[in-house]
This record gives structure tokens, sequence and C-alpha cells, in this order.
């Protein structure tokens, strides 16, 4: 279960290209706080360096975050989105998504992998290739800060896919149950050096999350 953190959502009752620019130099990011029965969204701001350290500390797509609200009270929330600067990667805004303990919510979970330096394939030659994050659906009192996968019994060649993985039984995996979770891929230098007859079994990679599809993209 990932960790419970706490922000403080300051005010901001002045909106438009020059009052947020005033509100980043005095070292504050514009935020929205949205979700799950409330009657409307709230705007204000946090600390730009406290949220940076967290942001830079873990993954934020699985942090559940206690939020104190500018009128009082404190939300459970995470962070849903996250916008930059294209050019210097500053902050530029932020997404809070109310979470309520009884309502599942879909989070991305970032994979981990267990088992590199024992991983026979790796020790003959292989390249270990994985998924990033695989989208899931659970309670927020549920939501795991990794997907655990150990590598350590796979051969050169080897594969495990999602329908492979174990989880919680509170954790619905919404990615397809087909897909290459982990791969170690034969390097083409020694599949070229392989006689006739011991050609390995070829195996698809499928994209590799965010990181894969951005390539694709490109």
């Amino acid at each position: 279960m990932s960790e419970l953190v706490t922000l403080v959502m300051e005010p901001r009752t002045k909106s438009g290209k020059g009052a947020t620019g005033r509100l980043r130099r005095a070292g504050f990011t514009p935020c929205v706080f949205y979700g799950p029965e409330l009657k409307e969204s709230v705007t204000g701001s946090v600390n730009t360096t406290q949220v940076s350290r967290l942001l830079s500390a873990r993954h934020w797509e699985t942090m559940r975050i206690s939020l104190k609200l500018p009128a009082g009270g404190e939300e459970m929330c995470i962070i849903r989105e996250i916008q930059r600067h294209p050019l210097t990667g500053a902050l530029v805004h932020i997404d809070f998504m109310r979470l309520l303990k009884d309502r599942k919510v879909t989070v991305n979970v970032p994979v981990r992998i267990l088992g590199r330096e024992t991983c026979p394939g790796i020790k003959d030659g292989g390249v270990l290739e994985s998924l990033h994050e695989i989208e899931i659906e659970t309670l927020p009192m549920s939501i795991p800060e990794y997907v655990d996968i150990d590598v350590s019994g796979l051969a050169l060649g080897g594969m495990i896919h999602v329908r492979d993985l174990v989880l919680n039984e509170d954790l619905s995996v919404l990615a397809d149950l087909d897909e290459v979770a982990v791969i170690v891929a034969v390097p083409r230098g020694v599949e070229e050096s392989l006689g006739a007859g011991e050609e390995p079994k070829e195996v698809e990679v499928v994209a590799k999350g965010k990181a894969a599809k951005a390539e694709e993209a490109e």
C-alpha cells in the first residue's frame, strides 16, 4: 500500500496568465481539486518546492495524498495529471482527484523487477525488457506502490505475461492479459551465433508502457 502524505492547498482568487505567472514566481504551482460527489471543483495552489520533493521521491500516480483545502477540512486524493513547461520542465499545473474509500479507482502502477542478479537469461547475455507500469483498478486504501515481477527463473528468451502476475485479490488488472509483462530478449549478436537448429523461439515484445507509446508516435 502506498504511503499517505500531506499537502496544503492555498487559496487562489485571481486567474489569468499574469496572476498565475506571479504565483509561480512566488514559489507556488496552480492546482485544481475535483472528483466524485463534489458539487464543484476547488482551485488553489501548492508549494512548488514541497510538491517537487514528493514527485522526485515517489511514483506520483500511486501516491495517496491528504490534501488540506483552503476552506478547511482534508480530503484524500491522488495526483491525476501534471503539466510541465515543454522546455524547462518546470511545474505548470497539477490536478488532484478526490478518493472515496468505498469507490474503486483506476491507477497506473509502476513495475519493479526482482531477481535480476540471479536471472539465468541475463547471465547468458539476454537483455531484460519490461512494461514500465500496469493499469489496475482497486479501492484507494489498497493502491500498491509497485507491481513486483520476479525474473530469477527466466532463461534466455523466457517471458512472463500479464496473466501470470501474482497480485493481491483486491486488485483488478485492466491491461491485456496476453500482453508480455517482461522478457529476457535474445540480443542480435547472440541470435546470429546460434546454430541452424538452435534458433530460439520467436517472440513478440509488446509495447513497454508510456515510453514505448511515445516512441511509436514519433
